[in-house]
């Protein structure tokens, strides 16, 4: 058995798909017979432990206006956990205040990884376009790359600011929970709380960086073909607001976070097509739940999304309207044929091919156990 630690910011109790992902990477790790220690932001120290796994909440920083994300700041308390759990392996998913736990390691000779889960350089054009986003981005990942003996890039995409200065990466997809995202959680009960025929999806952080009022303008494109459409606004974040605002007048609802998952996969899977337009998606874990409910996915080309429809699972087109209504119809009319290809794609994705592979990084032997249901808090996978 091995002793992991996996740290990072950003993780809350509305977290998308960074906290998804190291949820599961979590039970994969335990249910392979080791020992999971996760370090996250919280409001005071705290420790909560279910079976092999515990999740450390330290104090941290409130960024303001990033509709509560946390960042820890405090390197002595990180590294007094550290040397408390005595860990084999470090993963970090941070490029900001959490790589001294990548010092630690080194110092105590045990490997270190960084999952590179945002694209930098596309993060600082989102919200600081006035700063010199290539060359502060080369800065961070160069001084990342020097203190972790991997860097881990999800997706090509993801690759590309590291390629660019010459950095050697490692590609790992993420996965998804294919038994909870299912074509069979499609539900007519669901769909007959809408009254419109066709219903859009989008689920999405609500911020500035993911375009979510782009999904607006595609259900205004749909409405003047004369399409009966609605579109339903998975998620919560800086722009909620602007978002219920927009909905006034338009057969939109904005249901906020989506704290089960059974409750999303029904909603996903209940969709005839769910859309995701953020420029500087890294991987898209939402638009791979979508795939595993047989539900198409319309994508930001520019992304990294079209990587993981691949070539018939969804379409990947520049943010035009017209183009993605355009998408829309033909799914609609071939609509068994697309729903069959995106969970076919799905299905190349499960989440222990992701955690073998980040074991295998870390020299950490896979030592599977009979144990096939785990829990974390809430969070349960059987």
């Amino acid at each position: 058995m091995a002793v992991i630690a996996h740290l990072a910011n950003f993780y809350t109790p509305t977290s998308g798909g960074l906290r998804t992902a190291m949820d599961a990477l979590m039970l994969e790790y335990a249910r392979a017979g080791h020992e999971v220690h996760t370090i996250v932001p919280g409001t005071e120290t705290a420790s909560q432990t279910s079976g092999s796994t515990t999740i450390h909440h330290l104090p941290s920083w409130q960024l303001p206006g990033s509709g509560g994300y946390r960042v820890i700041t405090s390197t002595d308390r990180v590294r007094g956990i550290l040397r408390e759990i005595q860990p084999d392996c470090v993963e970090l998913s941070d490029r900001l205040t959490l790589l001294g736990a990548a010092d630690w390691a080194r110092s105590a000779g045990i490997p270190s990884s960084l999952i590179a889960h945002e694209r930098i350089d596309g993060v600082l054009q989102a919200f600081m376009p006035f700063l010199p986003r290539k060359r502060v981005a080369d800065r961070m990942n160069a001084s990342a790359s020097a203190r972790v003996d991997t860097i881990v890039c999800t997706t090509q995409f993801a690759a590309e600011e590291f390629d660019r200065i010459g950095l050697p990466t490692t590609q790992v997809p993420l996965g998804v929970d294919l038994h909870t995202f299912n074509p069979s959680q499609r539900s007519a009960t669901e769909r007959a709380k809408y009254a419109e025929p066709v219903l859009l999806v989008i689920a999405s952080r609500l911020s500035r960086e993911k375009r979510p009022a782009f999904a607006v303008d595609v259900l205004d494109a749909c409405l003047r073909r004369g399409m009966d459409c609605r579109l339903l606004v998975l998620g919560k974040g800086p722009l909620t607001e602007r978002m219920v605002a927009l909905s006034d007048g338009r057969p939109m609802t904005v249901l906020g976070h989506v704290a089960s998952r059974i409750d999303m996969a029904r909603l996903l899977a209940s969709a005839d097509a769910v859309l995701a337009p953020g420029p500087i998606e890294t991987f898209g874990l939402a638009a791979l739940e979508s795939l595993a409910c047989g539900t198409p996915v319309l994508c930001n080309e520019v992304s990294a999304i079209p990587e993981v429809l691949g070539p018939d699972a969804g379409f990947a087109r520049p943010l035009d309207p017209e183009l993605w209504a355009d998408c829309i119809a033909t799914t609609i009319n071939d609509a068994a044929a697309v729903r069959a290809h995106a969970r076919r794609r799905a299905e190349e994705f499960p989440w222990s091919r992701t955690a073998n592979s980040l074991l295998q990084i870390s020299g950490i032997p896979k030592t599977p156990t009979p144990d096939t249901s785990l829990a974390i808090g809430t969070l349960e996978v059987g």
